[in-house]
């Protein structure tokens, strides 16, 4: 769902199946509801975009991305 971090999506498909099924199909199947997204943020919270990391766990490419985001003086939601 644009606008949250993968681990949030993932929550949200855990309790509400049926709703996250739904939007994915309204999304054309794009949605990957699943750790390792983050969001990137200016300082007054607006979503600018998301880096992309991949090649470990879920939760390992998170950590890494956080990292990024931050050292380039961004805000960032896993």
């Amino acid at each position: 769902m644009p606008g949250m971090p993968g681990g949030a999506q993932m929550a949200r498909a855990e309790a509400q199946t049926c709703f996250v099924a739904a939007a994915n199909g309204a999304l054309g199947g794009q949605m990957i509801p699943v750790p390792g997204g983050v969001l990137v943020k200016d300082i007054k919270g607006r979503v600018l975009g998301t880096p992309g990391v991949t090649g470990d766990s879920s939760d390992n490419d998170a950590t890494a991305a956080k990292a990024g985001v931050e050292a380039a003086g961004r805000v960032t939601e896993v």
